[in-house]
Order: C-alpha cells, then sequence, then structure tokens
C-alpha cells in the first residue's frame, strides 16, 4: 500500500465568520441532531482516520469537548479565509495526505467521503478536488502535504492570493465527480431552504 494512504488524516474546516450566514454555521442544528460541526463529525469518525478541527472560534472547541477521539487547534491569526487555514496544517510538519473539508457542508456523508478517497488512492500524487457534475467544489479535497502542494501554497499566499481555485491551477489534480446533492454549500439563509428539500 502506498505510504500515503496509510497516513490519511482529516481536517474540518471550522474557523469562518458566516458573515452571509449571519450566524455561526458550525453552531446550527443539523436535521439528524446535533448541530452542523458534531454532525459532520459523526459522518467523518466511521473512517477510522484521525480527524483535526481547525477553527479561530474557542466556542467550537467547548462544543467538541467530549470528543476525546479527536484533535482541536486553535488557527493562529492572520484569519485570511480557509487557503491560510489550509496552509497552517499542511505546514505543521507532517507527511501524508489530508482529507480536508468545510463545516458548510451539512449533507456530506461517509460514503461521499469514502467515494473520494477511493478515487484519491488511483492517484496519490495528486490532489483530488469534488466535482458536484458542474463546477469544481475546491473546498472538499485530498492533498498531499509535501512538494509541490506545500510550497506553491506558500508562494501564493505570499503574493497576497487567497482564492483556492489559483493554487489548484498551481498544482496536479484531477476531479471526482460527487453526487451533486451532497455538495450543497451553504453560505447564506436562503441555502437553508434548499436543506429542507
Amino acid at each position: 500500500m502506498n505510504c500515503l494512504v496509510k497516513s490519511l488524516r482529516v481536517c474540518l474546516l471550522s474557523g469562518g465568520e458566516s458573515r452571509r450566514m449571519g450566524r455561526d454555521k458550525a453552531l446550527l442544528p443539523h436535521q439528524k441532531g446535533g448541530v452542523w460541526l458534531t454532525a459532520m463529525i459523526d459522518q467523518l469518525m466511521p473512517l477510522g482516520l484521525p480527524v483535526v478541527v481547525v477553527s479561530r472560534h474557542q466556542v467550537h472547541a467547548d462544543v467538541l469537548a467530549h470528543q476525546s477521539d479527536l484533535k482541536f487547534v486553535l488557527e493562529p491569526p492572520p484569519w485570511n479565509g480557509p487557503l491560510q487555514a489550509l496552509n497552517f496544517v499542511l505546514s505543521s510538519g507532517s507527511d501524508g495526505a489530508w482529507l480536508v473539508l468545510p463545516v458548510d457542508m451539512p449533507r456530506l456523508t461517509t460514503v461521499v467521503f469514502q467515494q473520494l478517497i477511493d478515487a484519491w488512492r488511483r492517484h496519490p500524487n495528486k490532489v483530488a478536488v469534488a466535482h458536484d457534475g458542474e463546477r469544481l467544489q475546491p473546498l472538499l479535497a485530498i492533498i498531499p502535504s509535501g512538494s509541490p502542494f506545500r510550497t506553491s501554497l506558500s508562494e501564493q499566499l505570499s503574493s497576497g492570493c487567497y482564492r483556492w481555485l489559483d493554487w489548484l491551477d498551481r498544482v496536479p489534480y484531477e476531479s471526482v465527480v460527487l453526487p451533486s446533492g451532497c455538495l450543497l454549500n451553504a453560505n447564506q439563509p436562503k441555502d437553508l431552504l434548499a436543506l429542507s428539500e
């Protein structure tokens, strides 16, 4: 088995400001119980992978305090979006690869994660990026942590560019088509209506 596959870990990004939603998305009630943050953890745990939650919000750590089987990391400033948070994770000095996902895709399931992992295993030296059939969903991806991924990310952030798609253009990746209904990214109140359909 490829060594990258053996050392796959999960990074759940939960540090956004939720400005468009008007309240903390991670703490919104989930239709299956709990809040979005805990519901996502429930879907991740069956994978049997180490899970790291990265957030700038101490309240998220408090919500997860009973979860002894994951690690919570308080993201240091500057808070310039998810690409900056990814850089913090990739530069942590650990090898292998990361299944990276945002907390605001509340329809993601264990089955979808496994589909992405299976696709990545076929090409573990590339980023595997979720695709909904119409466009990339770059915040759901499996990302190797070595070169050129870490170095190109640091270079891009140093230039003041924080767009995830710009970074993807600099590294080898392949898109993985996943069920579009599971990839709904909920950013504002009107998106909550779609979740109830």
